[in-house]
């Protein structure tokens, strides 16, 4: 997606609102990563996909980067989900790939409407016909890619690259060779912080839908190795029971007026951090979905600590190009 300048080195951070999910590889292969964790973030340095507090992000990032070892190693990123928007828009078919940057720049505020100004933008071409140009764009605020930068930048990091998540759980789906011909992945990225539902066919992402997570992240702590719930004891299923029923509204959604009754999800992979992932799995397979996972025994990585599923996300950005 939105390119920096290259470098020597391989450092990939998976940012979300609470955690830094890290993987250090020296090549673009996934059996040779070296290194894998997380940096839990603090409730106050990242809402919503945006950084609240830039000086301890940045002192949490140049202490991490320097205990490691890892300065003016090459960064490869994901931008928070929270602040990508991501919607189809139809261009004129005569305009060239590299023309169609421009042309969306041109129309922000006339036919384009984004809940920020100065976007940076990417996108993928869905279909064509002799007018149209469909695309599947991609948005997220300069703003914030400069200030990520510049927090990178003073832990003497080199930025290459930044990336969405989605496309990064998907590159290693495709990795390890698990797609089928002609399927309509449901891809449920559930998080601490929100669940994002991605559909991919033709191994391009054709709908997007973010659910942000109601509950309070000062609530949950990180302990023994996991996350646990230190509220109301019943909110954290309750806000799967409600968002498994979302991603039922989502797969009817994408039969009936995306695909017009034409296909349907055809296979679900459940990727995250949400300590109810097993109940999700369990009740989207008591309504017939069967619903697949990445597991630590897909991806061999050549370390001391062993790979989580947690940073699958990770290491889908460690093989991107």
């Amino acid at each position: 997606m939105f390119r920096f300048f290259k470098s020597s080195g391989r450092v990939n951070f998976v940012i979300k609102n609470h955690c830094i999910r890290y993987v250090f590889s020296k090549s673009e292969n996934a059996w040779e990563i070296d290194d894998t964790g997380e940096i839990v973030l603090p409730p106050h340095v990242m809402e919503d996909g945006k950084i609240k507090d830039s000086r301890e992000l940045t002192r949490i990032v140049e202490n991490f980067i320097e205990n490691k070892g890892w300065s003016n190693k090459a960064l490869y990123f994901t931008v928070p989900d929270h602040s990508v928007v991501v919607r189809p828009y139809e261009v004129p078919a005569h305009l060239k790939n590299e023309e169609i940057k421009g042309y969306l720049y041109m129309q922000l505020g006339e036919t384009l409407h984004l809940p920020f100004d100065d976007p940076a933008f990417d996108f993928s071409v869905m279909s064509e016909s002799e007018e149209k140009k469909k695309l599947l764009l991609f948005a997220f605020p300069e703003e914030q890619i400069r200030m990520l930068d510049q927090v990178f930048g003073d832990a003497k990091l080199k930025t290459k690259a930044a990336d969405i998540s989605a496309l990064s759980i998907y590159r290693l789906y495709e990795y390890l060779d698990l797609t089928s011909d002609g399927e309509h992945l449901l891809l449920i990225d559930w998080n601490l912080d929100g669940c994002v539902l991605t559909v991919f066919s033709e191994h391009v992402p054709a709908f997007i839908n973010h659910t942000r997570s109601p509950l309070s992240m000062t609530l949950w702590k990180r302990e023994n190795g996991r996350y646990t719930w230190h509220g109301d004891e019943g909110e954290p299923a309750e806000f799967t029971y409600d968002q498994v029923n979302e991603v039922e509204r989502i797969m009817d959604f994408y039969r009936f007026s995306v695909m017009n009754g034409k296909a349907s999800v055809s296979k679900v992979l459940l990727t995250g951090d949400w300590p109810e992932n097993n109940l999700v799995k369990g009740l989207l397979e008591e309504k017939g979905v069967q619903v697949n996972t990445l597991e630590e025994t897909d991806v061999f990585v050549e370390t001391d600590q062993p790979s989580s599923v947690e940073c699958m996300d990770a290491i889908g950005l460690s093989i991107k190009p």
